[in-house]
């Protein structure tokens, strides 16, 4: 029997918060908002390029009839009661106006809406109350709109021949003694050269509106992404931070707690080394042993301390020569054979010495672990002076490391040795970016590792 009846031992899942992906909700979002304003503002500007265009040829059209039918006191022929009297004077003046360039039907209404006179005779004596345009012009004011014959909205837009578009003016025809509108006079045009520069106008403001809107949205989108970048990179320099301080309370809590009694350890080991010679194998051991255990709890500590240091000029190639030297011993025991091939130019780099030496001692560490039987270790130099930098790439032919594993080998205590803490390459990175540089490895399993440093050199 449970000693806690209400647990259940099913669990319950948990889901996890999605993070906001900022950089996709932006390109989603702005991209349709800046598409939908271009849209709309091309649009507007469309037709109002239109109207405005239309309206100023059918002011030049109306102009010249209300001119002329006020000259020729055109208003008689509506009303006179008996039209018969100037039908052929006034009918002229209109088959002159029908008869003008770009003109393919004239109609002539009377102030009740009905047809008076047409061009084409099928329209005379019709009256067509649908159409707002004529209440405009019957009320004193220019009407203008525009059309195509394949898509007749009135009747009257049926043409003998195809006309593609036409602009369709209706012109007031003024008693100006009595100031009324005495009959409306209906032009049907068709400017070609109009509709074509129409045409252009539009072409272009749609593009402008295109280019603008691409321009716009590529400008916002490149300050976005970097803007997530920043915030990104400081977010992980903020975990990292985190991460560091826990880290440097966990170090120092097992420095104190470890280092008194390990010291204890290797004194009596050192004794036991010197006083019973017997074991001396099992005293060397230990000795060794503890030697590790301090190196490791140093190198906890190191880094959980942000790297600091003095950055100067330093000779790259007596770095390494000297580097080299100081691990002479554990390559002759393991049975690695050393290549260098150094710039000749001995370039200079901008860094801490100090910092560097423990980078490269890191490095040059874990090559030698790779080669567990013998194998070559290869250190060169170059100078890249055309980007102002200095490359120094390690390289070892050892067992080398799986594609998958790659990626994690730079994260905070992974590492592919049984007795590693998963530092080493971590801190190196981390001491190579403070100095404004960047570490990269390539590796093949079976044919060994290279790690290539780029520093900036020194000016």
């Amino acid at each position: 029997m449970s000693l806690y009846p209400h647990h259940r031992s099913s669990s319950i899942p948990i889901q996890e918060k999605q993070s906001f992906n900022l950089l996709r909700w932006f390109a989603l979002l702005s991209f349709l908002s800046v598409g939908l304003i271009s849209a709309v503002s091309a649009f507007l500007l469309s037709r109002f390029l239109t109207n405005n265009m239309l309206k100023r040829d059918a002011v030049v059209t109306m102009e010249f009839v209300q001119t002329i039918a006020q000259a020729e006191n055109t208003r008689g022929y509506f009303e006179t009661d008996d039209p018969g009297k100037t039908k052929v004077v006034f009918e002229a003046f209109f088959r002159q106006i029908a008869t003008m360039p770009e003109v393919v039907r004239a109609n002539v209404y009377n102030s009740d809406g009905s047809i008076l006179w047409s061009d084409d005779d099928r329209f005379i004596g019709h009256r067509y109350t649908q159409n707002p345009q004529l209440k405009t012009a019957l009320s004193g004011e220019l009407a203008v709109t525009s059309g195509t014959s394949g898509k007749p909205l009135k009747p009257e837009h049926v043409f003998d021949r195809k006309v593609p578009f036409f602009a369709e003016i209706y012109i007031p025809i003024w008693n100006v003694r009595e100031n009324k509108v005495v009959g409306v006079v209906e032009v049907y045009k068709v400017p070609l050269t109009l509709f074509e520069a129409i045409k252009q106008g539009n072409q272009l403001v749609w593009l402008s509106a295109g280019v603008g809107g691409l321009f716009l949205y590529v400008s916002l989108f490149w300050i976005v992404r970097r803007a997530a970048r920043v915030i990104r990179r400081q977010q992980e320099q903020l975990v990292e931070s985190e991460t560091m301080a826990a880290i440097g309370e966990m170090a120092s809590a097992v420095a104190h707690g470890i280092r008194n009694p390990l010291a204890s350890i290797r004194s009596s080991a050192e004794v036991a080394l010197e006083e019973a010679p017997p074991f001396r194998a099992t005293a060397e051991e230990i000795i060794h042993e503890t030697d590790r255990i301090e190196d490791w709890i140093r190198e906890l500590l190191a880094y959980s301390k942000p790297p600091s240091g003095t950055p100067a000029p330093i000779r790259m190639n007596d770095l390494i020569q000297s580097t080299l030297d100081s691990l002479d011993r554990e390559m002759k025991k393991k049975n690695v054979k050393s290549t260098l091939a150094l710039d000749a130019s001995s370039p200079l780099v901008h860094a801490d010495e100090a910092l560097l030496r423990h980078v490269l001692i890191s490095l040059i560490a874990n090559a030698l672990d790779a080669m567990p039987q013998g194998g070559e270790l290869v250190v060169t130099s170059r100078a890249e002076k055309e980007v102002g930098r200095v490359e120094i790439s390690i390289g070892d032919t050892g067992t080398g490391i799986p594609k998958e594993q790659i990626a994690k080998v730079f994260k905070p205590f992974y590492t592919t040795k049984p007795k590693g803490m998963g530092v080493g390459l971590s801190l190196a990175k981390r001491i190579i970016e403070r100095h404004g540089g960047t570490l990269r490895l390539e590796s093949e399993p079976g044919a060994g590792t290279t790690v290539f440093l780029h520093i900036p050199a020194a000016r």
